[in-house]
């Protein structure tokens, strides 16, 4: 044991980094590598840099959104099916490494990981949002010369009209019970569907049930 314990120090001593490297997502499959190829082409082409326009605290968060959508709006119905689906691929193999490591540390089968890592993801979306709404406001909307300007106020106004956007908040109670209720919805979908096709078998568990 003190033989491997004093290899590996050696190892870590004069190898092994402080940290590791910047993660990165290594895809075999051949299609997802040629759908990202074409993707990265077509972003590469859009006459605007989306990063920077969202960036860039001289525009007016309407103004970022349109800007957004025309440079959406200039590809071709099948350009925006290959960068959504890239984006899509994306986001769901970052959700699958997250879902698969918490999977382990949960009773089997449990649902926890899965609607926790997907919940958390759509409330980070909104939140980037609601922070870009806030910017907005601070560099357009916010006049601190003004005699009668009023902080309090100032920032009572935000929350409410970020409340309007995100009425059931934000990593809340409610958004939380709302991915619940989505998550069923589409567990009772897939059922139907799958007793329609196979109704041998849900004639079998509707008689197993009977029988509990």
């Amino acid at each position: 044991m003190k033989s491997a314990n004093k290899k590996l120090h050696e190892l870590e001593k004069n190898v092994l980094p402080d940290s590791p490297n910047h993660t990165l997502v290594y895809v075999e499959n051949e299609a997802e590598i040629e759908l990202n190829k074409k993707a990265n082409r077509i972003r590469q082409n859009i006459n605007i840099d989306v990063v920077a326009v969202w960036h860039n605290d001289k525009l007016t968060f309407e103004e970022k959104q349109k800007e957004t959508l025309k440079a959406y709006n200039s590809l071709d119905e099948k350009e925006k099916q290959i960068v959504s689906k890239d984006s899509e691929f994306c986001v769901r193999r970052l959700l699958d490494i997250l879902i698969k490591h918490f999977e382990a540390t949960f009773p089997y089968k449990s649902r926890e990981p899965l609607l926790r890592v997907v919940w958390f993801f759509n409330e980070m979306d909104k939140l980037a949002c609601a922070k870009y709404f806030e910017d907005s406001a601070w560099y357009h909307n916010r006049n601190e010369d003004d005699p009668d300007f009023d902080d309090f106020k100032w920032w009572e106004n935000l929350d409410s009209n970020v409340k309007d956007r995100f009425p059931d908040g934000i990593f809340t109670k409610k958004s939380f019970e709302k991915t619940e209720k989505l998550y069923d919805e589409l567990v009772s979908k897939f059922m139907r569907e799958y007793c329609l096709v196979h109704p041998e078998k849900f004639e079998r568990i509707t008689k197993k049930a009977e029988q509990q």
